[in-house]
């Protein structure tokens, strides 16, 4: 039986194989992030912003094909995703400072609470916070990985209001107000550096990418059935939006 079954998947290893993954960002090659990235950048390169993004995300984020977080680091100049809780017996006390001590008031954490600090009300102040910290994971987890890092709450905190809702089709926010990691840094930075600093382009890099995500699902849909199940609620409307009825 065992030999049947280990010849049976050799079988389907062959007439079915591995796809060929991108390095960098992790994703298929036929929706390749990095070339959605470029070609909304365009040849502008990436965005210049002068205020650093330290990306803090969760192990289970870390694994998700369809996260927005590696759209940060491929569009901005400065951008770093430290994963976190790899080891599940990692403790939240362990996990270190990227700052010295003193450092502090240069650092800040985006973190909706009440005694938040909306970022476009910073002003002249804003020259102040040259490192931002943001939490990429769903939102339930975020909470978590907020109260499980003692430092993170020892950090000024601040918020943003969103000006657009989130164009994440592919995945279900909480409510309106919430949006991608994505879309939360480039709304960030604009508020921080302003429009003319180019942090919009997070934001379309970001579509561009979940443009061909839906693009390269729907071409796979129609190119013939499926082995399981029907075309998810999102494709199903995406192709209703793309080839309207006459």
């Amino acid at each position: 039986m065992a030999s049947r079954v280990a010849r049976v998947a050799a079988q389907d290893a062959v007439a079915r194989p591995r796809r060929q993954n991108c390095p960098r960002c992790r994703r298929a090659l036929t929706v390749c992030a990095c070339r959605s990235v470029e070609r909304a950048l365009g040849g502008r390169g990436k965005v210049r912003n002068k205020t650093h993004v330290l990306v803090l995300q969760d192990r289970a984020e870390f694994k998700r094909a369809l996260g927005s977080a590696v759209v940060c680091e491929l569009a901005l100049e400065r951008c770093e995703i430290k994963v976190l809780f790899e080891d599940l017996r990692e403790r939240g006390s362990a996990v270190k400072k990227p700052f010295a001590d003193g450092e502090e008031k240069s650092w800040g954490v985006l973190w909706p609470c009440d005694e938040a600090t909306d970022l476009s009300d910073l002003g002249a102040e804003s020259g102040r916070l040259r490192n931002l910290i943001v939490l990429d994971s769903t939102w339930h987890r975020a909470k978590a990985m907020y109260y499980r890092i003692p430092w993170l709450s020892e950090l000024a905190k601040y918020s943003i209001l969103p000006r657009k809702k989130s164009n994440y089709r592919i995945r279900k926010q909480p409510n309106e107000h919430c949006l991608s990691t994505a879309e939360c840094v480039s709304e960030a930075l604009i508020a921080l550096e302003g429009e003319e600093s180019g942090a919009e382009r997070v934001s379309l890099a970001f579509d561009a990418m979940i443009d061909d995500q839906l693009d390269a699902e729907l071409r796979a849909f129609e190119s013939g059935p499926r082995v399981k199940g029907r075309p998810s609620a999102v494709l199903a409307r995406e192709r209703d939006v793309r080839s309207p009825s006459s």
